[in-house]
Protein backbone atom coordinates (compact mmCIF):
# COMPACT_ATOMS: atom_id res chain seq x y z
CA UNK A 1 0.00 0.00 0.00
CA UNK A 2 2.80 2.09 1.34
CA UNK A 3 4.92 1.79 -2.49
CA UNK A 4 1.68 2.10 -4.04
CA UNK A 5 0.60 5.20 -2.93
CA UNK A 6 3.89 6.51 -2.95
CA UNK A 7 4.20 6.15 -7.07
CA UNK A 8 1.03 8.13 -6.73
CA UNK A 9 2.40 10.71 -5.14
CA UNK A 10 5.95 10.56 -7.58
CA UNK A 11 3.71 10.75 -10.39
CA UNK A 12 1.84 14.04 -9.07
CA UNK A 13 5.79 15.25 -8.26
CA UNK A 14 6.41 14.32 -12.39
CA UNK A 15 4.42 16.10 -14.06
CA UNK A 16 3.34 18.97 -11.82
CA UNK A 17 7.43 19.38 -11.84
CA UNK A 18 7.27 19.14 -15.54
CA UNK A 19 4.69 21.89 -15.84
CA UNK A 20 6.59 24.13 -13.68
CA UNK A 21 9.77 23.89 -14.49
CA UNK A 22 10.46 26.59 -17.61
CA UNK A 23 8.41 29.36 -15.08
CA UNK A 24 10.45 28.24 -12.18
CA UNK A 25 13.66 28.45 -13.31
CA UNK A 26 13.32 31.85 -14.84
CA UNK A 27 11.13 33.45 -11.58
CA UNK A 28 14.06 32.03 -9.30
CA UNK A 29 16.78 33.31 -11.61
CA UNK A 30 15.30 36.48 -11.12
CA UNK A 31 14.15 36.56 -7.84
CA UNK A 32 18.01 35.57 -6.88
CA UNK A 33 19.27 38.51 -8.98
CA UNK A 34 17.03 41.06 -7.43
CA UNK A 35 17.96 40.08 -3.84
CA UNK A 36 20.81 42.52 -3.55
CA UNK A 37 19.47 44.89 -6.02
CA UNK A 38 20.02 47.98 -3.24
CA UNK A 39 23.42 46.84 -2.77
CA UNK A 40 24.40 46.53 -6.89
CA UNK A 41 22.44 49.57 -7.56
CA UNK A 42 24.52 51.42 -4.46
CA UNK A 43 27.78 50.15 -6.20
CA UNK A 44 27.01 51.56 -9.88
CA UNK A 45 26.15 54.76 -8.35
CA UNK A 46 28.24 55.28 -5.32
CA UNK A 47 28.55 59.40 -6.20
CA UNK A 48 24.62 59.40 -5.92
CA UNK A 49 24.37 57.41 -2.89
CA UNK A 50 26.91 58.07 -0.55
CA UNK A 51 28.57 61.40 1.06
CA UNK A 52 30.33 62.34 3.46
CA UNK A 53 28.79 62.99 6.88
CA UNK A 54 29.16 66.58 8.51
CA UNK A 55 27.98 68.50 11.15
CA UNK A 56 24.66 69.35 10.82
CA UNK A 57 22.05 68.69 7.94
CA UNK A 58 20.00 70.93 6.06
CA UNK A 59 16.63 71.73 6.93
CA UNK A 60 14.33 69.32 4.48
CA UNK A 61 12.72 72.46 3.22
CA UNK A 62 16.38 73.71 1.74
CA UNK A 63 16.98 70.26 0.27
CA UNK A 64 13.74 70.32 -1.73
CA UNK A 65 14.51 73.92 -3.03
CA UNK A 66 17.88 73.07 -4.00
CA UNK A 67 15.72 70.32 -6.35
CA UNK A 68 13.90 73.02 -7.45
CA UNK A 69 16.03 75.06 -8.52
CA UNK A 70 18.27 72.34 -10.16
CA UNK A 71 15.33 71.01 -11.91
CA UNK A 72 12.62 73.86 -12.46
CA UNK A 73 10.35 71.64 -14.75
CA UNK A 74 10.08 69.51 -12.37
CA UNK A 75 8.39 69.15 -9.00
CA UNK A 76 9.50 66.87 -5.29
CA UNK A 77 6.48 64.83 -4.40
CA UNK A 78 8.47 62.52 -1.85
CA UNK A 79 11.63 63.04 -0.26
CA UNK A 80 13.51 60.23 1.76
CA UNK A 81 15.90 60.80 4.66
CA UNK A 82 17.85 57.17 5.74
CA UNK A 83 18.89 56.79 9.02
CA UNK A 84 22.39 56.63 7.47
CA UNK A 85 24.57 59.42 7.83
CA UNK A 86 26.85 58.47 5.06
CA UNK A 87 23.85 58.62 2.55
CA UNK A 88 22.43 61.43 0.53
CA UNK A 89 18.77 62.79 0.23
CA UNK A 90 16.51 61.03 -2.24
CA UNK A 91 13.78 63.46 -3.33
CA UNK A 92 11.00 61.44 -6.08
CA UNK A 93 10.32 64.20 -8.65
CA UNK A 94 7.64 64.28 -11.55
CA UNK A 95 6.99 66.90 -14.43
CA UNK A 96 5.99 70.20 -12.85
CA UNK A 97 3.12 70.26 -15.55
CA UNK A 98 1.13 67.53 -17.79
CA UNK A 99 1.14 63.86 -16.84
CA UNK A 100 3.40 61.64 -14.40
CA UNK A 101 6.56 60.23 -16.59
CA UNK A 102 6.05 56.15 -16.82
CA UNK A 103 9.82 55.97 -15.32
CA UNK A 104 10.07 58.04 -11.54
CA UNK A 105 12.95 59.89 -11.54
CA UNK A 106 14.88 60.53 -8.29
CA UNK A 107 16.93 63.49 -7.45
CA UNK A 108 19.56 62.83 -4.68
CA UNK A 109 20.94 65.38 -2.67
CA UNK A 110 23.75 66.10 -0.02
CA UNK A 111 21.95 66.90 3.35
CA UNK A 112 24.91 68.70 5.04
CA UNK A 113 25.59 70.75 1.99
CA UNK A 114 22.89 70.98 -0.10
CA UNK A 115 24.30 70.24 -2.89
CA UNK A 116 22.35 68.54 -5.49
CA UNK A 117 24.55 65.28 -6.75
CA UNK A 118 22.63 64.41 -9.68
CA UNK A 119 19.46 62.85 -10.88
CA UNK A 120 18.38 59.23 -12.25
CA UNK A 121 15.77 56.62 -12.51
CA UNK A 122 14.72 56.19 -8.80
CA UNK A 123 15.08 52.04 -10.16
CA UNK A 124 17.56 51.29 -12.63
CA UNK A 125 16.08 50.13 -15.80
CA UNK A 126 17.46 47.02 -15.73
CA UNK A 127 15.96 45.99 -12.39
CA UNK A 128 13.39 47.40 -13.27
CA UNK A 129 13.12 45.30 -16.02
CA UNK A 130 14.43 42.13 -13.66
CA UNK A 131 11.55 43.05 -11.47
CA UNK A 132 8.97 42.92 -14.41
CA UNK A 133 9.90 39.59 -15.47
CA UNK A 134 9.67 38.14 -12.42
CA UNK A 135 5.83 39.05 -11.93
CA UNK A 136 4.58 39.25 -15.78
CA UNK A 137 6.95 37.21 -17.29
CA UNK A 138 6.54 40.82 -19.87
CA UNK A 139 2.99 39.94 -20.72
CA UNK A 140 1.30 41.93 -17.63
CA UNK A 141 -1.76 40.20 -16.05
CA UNK A 142 -1.68 36.69 -18.06
CA UNK A 143 2.21 36.30 -17.35
CA UNK A 144 1.05 37.40 -13.35
CA UNK A 145 -1.24 34.30 -13.50
CA UNK A 146 1.22 32.23 -15.09
CA UNK A 147 3.27 33.02 -12.20
CA UNK A 148 0.78 32.48 -9.95
CA UNK A 149 -0.15 29.12 -11.03
CA UNK A 150 3.29 28.50 -10.93
CA UNK A 151 4.61 29.42 -7.45
CA UNK A 152 1.49 27.78 -5.89
CA UNK A 153 2.45 24.57 -7.58
CA UNK A 154 5.95 24.77 -6.77
CA UNK A 155 4.10 24.71 -2.88
CA UNK A 156 2.75 21.46 -4.10
CA UNK A 157 5.74 20.21 -5.34
CA UNK A 158 7.56 21.36 -1.84
CA UNK A 159 4.92 19.15 -0.32
CA UNK A 160 5.24 16.13 -2.74
CA UNK A 161 8.89 16.48 -2.35
CA UNK A 162 9.53 15.95 1.18
CA UNK A 163 6.85 13.32 1.09
CA UNK A 164 9.15 11.52 -1.49
CA UNK A 165 12.12 12.40 0.51
CA UNK A 166 11.11 11.38 3.70
CA UNK A 167 13.39 8.44 5.18
CA UNK A 168 12.09 5.36 5.39
CA UNK A 169 14.58 3.81 7.37
CA UNK A 170 15.88 5.78 10.43
CA UNK A 171 19.16 6.34 10.91
CA UNK A 172 20.23 6.48 6.65
CA UNK A 173 22.52 9.03 6.42
CA UNK A 174 23.59 8.79 2.33
CA UNK A 175 21.33 9.75 -0.08
CA UNK A 176 18.99 11.08 2.60
CA UNK A 177 21.32 13.91 4.89
CA UNK A 178 24.46 13.98 2.46
CA UNK A 179 24.00 13.63 -1.45
CA UNK A 180 26.16 10.55 -3.21
CA UNK A 181 28.79 12.30 -5.43
CA UNK A 182 29.82 8.81 -7.10
CA UNK A 183 27.94 5.98 -8.71
CA UNK A 184 25.39 6.42 -11.92
CA UNK A 185 24.67 9.66 -13.21
CA UNK A 186 20.65 9.42 -12.45
CA UNK A 187 20.99 8.30 -8.75
CA UNK A 188 23.80 11.97 -8.40
CA UNK A 189 21.26 13.49 -9.65
CA UNK A 190 19.10 12.56 -7.91
CA UNK A 191 20.57 13.23 -4.50
CA UNK A 192 22.01 16.91 -5.81
CA UNK A 193 17.83 17.28 -6.66
CA UNK A 194 16.62 15.86 -3.21
CA UNK A 195 18.76 16.82 -0.41
CA UNK A 196 19.56 20.38 -0.48
CA UNK A 197 15.28 20.50 -1.67
CA UNK A 198 14.76 18.88 2.01
CA UNK A 199 16.99 21.27 3.56
CA UNK A 200 15.92 24.58 2.32
CA UNK A 201 12.08 23.45 1.53
CA UNK A 202 10.60 25.24 4.66
CA UNK A 203 12.68 28.69 3.57
CA UNK A 204 11.35 27.87 0.12
CA UNK A 205 7.58 27.29 1.29
CA UNK A 206 8.08 30.90 3.50
CA UNK A 207 9.45 32.52 -0.21
CA UNK A 208 6.59 31.35 -2.35
CA UNK A 209 3.87 31.96 0.03
CA UNK A 210 4.72 35.47 0.28
CA UNK A 211 4.93 35.40 -3.25
CA UNK A 212 1.16 35.09 -3.78
CA UNK A 213 0.53 38.50 -1.96
CA UNK A 214 1.75 39.87 -5.21
CA UNK A 215 -0.40 37.85 -7.51
CA UNK A 216 -3.70 38.23 -8.95
CA UNK A 217 -6.39 35.38 -8.11
CA UNK A 218 -5.23 34.70 -4.69
CA UNK A 219 -4.70 38.00 -3.35
CA UNK A 220 -7.91 38.99 -4.60
CA UNK A 221 -9.23 35.61 -2.58
CA UNK A 222 -7.35 36.57 0.23
CA UNK A 223 -8.86 40.02 0.48
CA UNK A 224 -12.31 38.47 0.22
CA UNK A 225 -11.75 36.84 2.83
CA UNK A 226 -9.95 38.49 5.09
CA UNK A 227 -9.88 42.48 4.07
CA UNK A 228 -5.84 42.47 5.05
CA UNK A 229 -3.88 41.23 1.76
CA UNK A 230 -3.37 44.40 0.39
CA UNK A 231 -0.78 46.93 2.55
CA UNK A 232 -2.21 48.96 5.31
CA UNK A 233 -4.29 51.45 4.25
CA UNK A 234 -4.08 53.24 7.93
CA UNK A 235 -0.13 53.58 6.82
CA UNK A 236 -0.64 54.62 2.82
CA UNK A 237 -1.27 58.40 3.43
CA UNK A 238 -2.49 60.86 6.21
CA UNK A 239 -5.79 62.20 6.80
CA UNK A 240 -6.97 64.96 4.71
CA UNK A 241 -6.26 68.97 6.47
CA UNK A 242 -8.45 71.60 6.82
CA UNK A 243 -7.68 74.72 4.63
CA UNK A 244 -6.59 77.36 7.30
CA UNK A 245 -5.87 80.36 4.43
CA UNK A 246 -3.09 80.39 6.50
CA UNK A 247 0.63 80.16 5.12
CA UNK A 248 1.75 75.74 5.25
CA UNK A 249 3.90 75.01 7.72
CA UNK A 250 7.65 73.92 6.36
CA UNK A 251 7.77 69.81 5.54
CA UNK A 252 10.97 70.15 8.06
CA UNK A 253 8.02 70.30 11.09
CA UNK A 254 6.57 67.04 9.54
CA UNK A 255 10.23 65.31 9.76
CA UNK A 256 10.51 66.91 12.77
CA UNK A 257 7.60 65.21 14.19
CA UNK A 258 8.36 61.69 13.12
CA UNK A 259 12.02 61.79 14.34
CA UNK A 260 10.48 62.57 17.88
CA UNK A 261 8.32 59.82 17.82
CA UNK A 262 10.38 57.29 15.90
CA UNK A 263 14.17 58.44 16.77
CA UNK A 264 16.84 56.98 14.61
CA UNK A 265 15.16 55.68 11.54
CA UNK A 266 14.55 56.77 8.37
CA UNK A 267 12.11 58.81 6.78
CA UNK A 268 9.85 59.04 3.74
CA UNK A 269 8.23 62.52 3.39
CA UNK A 270 5.30 62.43 0.88
CA UNK A 271 4.36 66.22 0.24
CA UNK A 272 0.75 67.50 -0.18
CA UNK A 273 -0.28 67.39 -3.60
CA UNK A 274 -3.30 69.38 -3.32
CA UNK A 275 -3.88 72.16 -0.04
CA UNK A 276 -6.35 69.50 1.59
CA UNK A 277 -3.31 66.98 1.87
CA UNK A 278 -1.71 66.42 4.84
CA UNK A 279 2.29 65.65 5.43
CA UNK A 280 2.02 61.89 5.52
CA UNK A 281 5.50 60.75 6.78
CA UNK A 282 6.48 56.92 6.61
CA UNK A 283 8.76 55.82 9.41
CA UNK A 284 10.93 52.56 8.23
CA UNK A 285 13.61 50.46 9.77
CA UNK A 286 17.13 51.70 10.37
CA UNK A 287 19.09 49.33 8.17
CA UNK A 288 18.12 45.69 7.50
CA UNK A 289 15.23 44.11 9.34
CA UNK A 290 11.75 44.35 11.20
CA UNK A 291 8.62 44.63 9.72
CA UNK A 292 8.34 47.07 6.31
CA UNK A 293 7.02 50.06 7.79
CA UNK A 294 7.41 50.90 11.63
CA UNK A 295 4.17 53.80 11.51
CA UNK A 296 3.15 57.07 9.87
CA UNK A 297 2.53 60.23 11.05
CA UNK A 298 0.53 63.16 9.84
CA UNK A 299 1.15 66.55 10.06
CA UNK A 300 -1.82 69.19 9.48
CA UNK A 301 0.41 71.31 6.51
CA UNK A 302 -1.27 75.26 8.09
CA UNK A 303 -1.18 74.24 11.72
CA UNK A 304 1.71 71.78 11.72
CA UNK A 305 -0.45 69.92 14.72
CA UNK A 306 0.31 66.07 14.07
CA UNK A 307 -3.22 64.39 12.88
CA UNK A 308 -2.18 60.79 12.74
CA UNK A 309 0.16 59.05 14.48
CA UNK A 310 -0.31 54.90 13.55
CA UNK A 311 1.84 52.30 14.55
CA UNK A 312 2.53 49.09 13.26
CA UNK A 313 2.44 47.24 16.64
CA UNK A 314 -1.13 48.55 17.03
CA UNK A 315 -2.61 47.18 13.80
CA UNK A 316 -5.31 44.15 13.83
CA UNK A 317 -3.17 40.80 13.72
CA UNK A 318 -3.56 40.41 9.76
CA UNK A 319 -2.25 44.07 9.01
CA UNK A 320 0.95 43.52 11.00
CA UNK A 321 1.40 40.01 9.23
CA UNK A 322 1.42 41.83 5.82
CA UNK A 323 4.12 44.20 6.71
CA UNK A 324 6.46 41.30 7.38
CA UNK A 325 5.46 39.60 3.53
CA UNK A 326 8.26 42.30 2.02
CA UNK A 327 11.08 41.28 4.28
CA UNK A 328 10.50 37.52 4.37
CA UNK A 329 9.87 37.57 0.37
CA UNK A 330 13.37 39.41 -0.19
CA UNK A 331 15.24 37.85 2.81
CA UNK A 332 15.69 41.12 4.95
CA UNK A 333 14.21 39.78 8.01
CA UNK A 334 17.64 39.74 9.43
CA UNK A 335 19.79 41.64 7.48
CA UNK A 336 22.72 40.55 5.13
CA UNK A 337 22.57 36.31 6.57
CA UNK A 338 18.96 36.35 5.71
CA UNK A 339 19.51 37.51 2.26
CA UNK A 340 22.29 35.31 1.53
CA UNK A 341 19.63 32.38 2.69
CA UNK A 342 16.99 33.70 0.06
CA UNK A 343 19.61 33.93 -2.54
CA UNK A 344 20.74 30.36 -2.36
CA UNK A 345 16.92 29.15 -1.87
CA UNK A 346 16.27 30.88 -5.23
CA UNK A 347 19.37 29.11 -6.60
CA UNK A 348 18.29 26.19 -5.38
CA UNK A 349 14.38 26.39 -6.83
CA UNK A 350 16.30 27.37 -10.23
CA UNK A 351 18.73 23.65 -9.88
CA UNK A 352 15.23 21.64 -9.26
CA UNK A 353 13.91 23.23 -12.43
CA UNK A 354 16.92 21.94 -14.01
CA UNK A 355 17.72 18.74 -12.44
CA UNK A 356 14.47 17.86 -12.97
CA UNK A 357 13.79 17.52 -15.84
CA UNK A 358 17.66 16.02 -16.36
CA UNK A 359 16.72 13.20 -14.76
CA UNK A 360 14.43 12.52 -16.39
CA UNK A 361 15.63 12.53 -19.94
CA UNK A 362 18.55 10.97 -18.19
CA UNK A 363 15.98 8.14 -17.59
CA UNK A 364 13.64 8.11 -19.96
CA UNK A 365 14.43 4.60 -22.46
CA UNK A 366 15.14 5.14 -26.11
CA UNK A 367 11.97 5.80 -28.14
CA UNK A 368 9.70 6.05 -25.09
CA UNK A 369 8.64 8.82 -23.38
CA UNK A 370 9.32 7.80 -20.02
CA UNK A 371 6.53 8.88 -18.14
CA UNK A 372 5.60 7.15 -14.91
CA UNK A 373 2.89 4.60 -14.72
CA UNK A 374 -0.37 5.43 -12.63
CA UNK A 375 -1.38 4.02 -9.67
CA UNK A 376 -5.10 2.89 -8.67
CA UNK A 377 -3.53 2.95 -4.58
CA UNK A 378 -6.32 4.35 -2.27
CA UNK A 379 -5.20 7.94 -1.11
CA UNK A 380 -4.52 7.52 2.86
CA UNK A 381 -7.27 10.17 5.05
CA UNK A 382 -4.60 12.29 6.24
CA UNK A 383 -3.12 12.87 2.43
CA UNK A 384 -6.77 13.48 0.95
CA UNK A 385 -7.74 16.07 3.85
CA UNK A 386 -3.57 17.58 2.87
CA UNK A 387 -4.91 17.60 -0.74
CA UNK A 388 -8.22 19.49 0.27
CA UNK A 389 -6.78 22.48 2.16
CA UNK A 390 -3.96 22.80 -0.66
CA UNK A 391 -6.77 23.00 -3.05
CA UNK A 392 -8.35 25.12 -1.20
CA UNK A 393 -5.26 27.74 -0.05
CA UNK A 394 -4.49 27.63 -3.56
CA UNK A 395 -7.32 28.40 -6.02
CA UNK A 396 -4.87 28.32 -8.96
CA UNK A 397 -4.59 24.94 -8.41
CA UNK A 398 -8.21 23.75 -8.16
CA UNK A 399 -8.52 25.16 -11.50
CA UNK A 400 -5.76 23.39 -13.23
CA UNK A 401 -6.24 20.21 -11.65
CA UNK A 402 -9.08 19.83 -13.93
CA UNK A 403 -6.75 20.70 -16.91
CA UNK A 404 -4.64 17.74 -15.74
CA UNK A 405 -6.83 15.15 -15.30
CA UNK A 406 -8.12 16.41 -18.93
CA UNK A 407 -4.05 16.15 -20.05
CA UNK A 408 -3.91 12.71 -18.10
CA UNK A 409 -6.59 11.50 -19.88
CA UNK A 410 -5.59 12.45 -23.31
CA UNK A 411 -2.12 10.65 -22.35
CA UNK A 412 -3.41 7.28 -21.65
CA UNK A 413 -5.22 7.10 -24.84
CA UNK A 414 -2.05 8.31 -26.93
CA UNK A 415 -0.29 5.48 -24.49
CA UNK A 416 -2.53 2.68 -26.29
CA UNK A 417 -2.40 4.40 -29.24
CA UNK A 418 -1.25 1.35 -32.04
CA UNK A 419 0.80 4.05 -33.53
CA UNK A 420 3.06 4.30 -30.52
CA UNK A 421 3.04 0.62 -30.30
CA UNK A 422 3.11 -0.86 -26.84
CA UNK A 423 5.21 -0.38 -23.81
CA UNK A 424 5.32 3.25 -24.75
CA UNK A 425 5.67 3.94 -20.56
CA UNK A 426 8.40 3.42 -18.74
CA UNK A 427 8.88 4.14 -15.01
CA UNK A 428 12.00 6.21 -13.94
CA UNK A 429 12.87 6.27 -10.18
CA UNK A 430 11.11 9.15 -8.04
CA UNK A 431 12.62 12.11 -7.94
CA UNK A 432 13.10 13.15 -4.39
CA UNK A 433 12.42 9.49 -3.59
CA UNK A 434 16.42 9.07 -2.52
CA UNK A 435 15.33 7.64 1.20
CA UNK A 436 13.84 4.88 -0.68
CA UNK A 437 16.45 3.85 -3.11
CA UNK A 438 19.19 1.66 -2.47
Amino acid sequence: MADSFFRRVWRWHFWAGLAAAPVLLVVALTGALYTFRAEIEDAARPELAFVEPGASSKPLDEVLAAVRAAHPDQKPVRATVSSDPARSVTVLVEPASGPPSGTARAVFVNPYTGAVLGDGPARSPFFAGVLKLHRTLFADTFGRVVVELTTSWTLVLLVSGLALWWPARAGKVWGVWLPRLRGPRYRVLRDLHAVPAAYLAPVAVLVAVTGLFYTVVWLWGYNAATGAGNFPAALRAGPPAVPTGAKPVPAEVALAAARERWPGKSYTVQLPKKPTDAYAVTVRGAGAGGPSVYGLVAVDPFSGAVTADVRHDALPLLERARLWVLPIHMGTVAGTPTKVLALVTCLVLAGLSVSGVWMWLARRPAGRWGFPRASAAPVPKPAAVLILALALFLPTVSLSLVLVLVGEWLIERLRRSPALGPGTESEPAPVLGSARQN
